[in-house]
């Protein structure tokens, strides 16, 4: 089953992504990508992890456009995937990036303040 549910996120990952580049004509949704999909252990529900860039309003407006788009995304989605429950969507903005490049310029911040341990002898 853990194998089924990976393809399928996959799947879902690969299509989501294609229509929103492709298909959705929505102004508000940014430069979008889809990082990650997790299905629910029934496999009827899916969180959509996206990043987008620009600013925290830019971020925000990409997320209100594709709540406002779900019901076009789905839409597409069962054209494209045969499943016999197709998932339910929910967008979730990515933050995991911008995590790992604040802790990126904490580490090199420290490594640049360290003073050497060399010893003299």
């Amino acid at each position: 089953m853990l194998n089924r549910s990976r393809r399928i996120s996959e799947l879902l990952k690969s299509e989501i992504s294609d229509i929103i580049g492709k298909r959705l004509k929505d102004p508000l949704v940014g430069f979008v990508t889809i990082t990650d999909v997790v299905l629910s252990d029934d496999l009827r529900i899916a969180k959509v992890y996206f990043s987008v860039l620009g600013d925290a309003d830019k971020k925000r407006d990409s997320l209100k456009g594709l709540e406002r788009a779900r019901a076009f995304i789905q839409n597409e989605l069962g054209s494209r995937v045969r499943l016999r429950y197709l998932p339910v969507l929910h967008f979730y903005l990515d933050e995991s990036w911008n995590y790992g490049s604040r802790i990126d310029q904490i580490i090199d911040r420290l490594q640049h303040d360290e003073p050497s341990h060399s010893c003299d002898i």
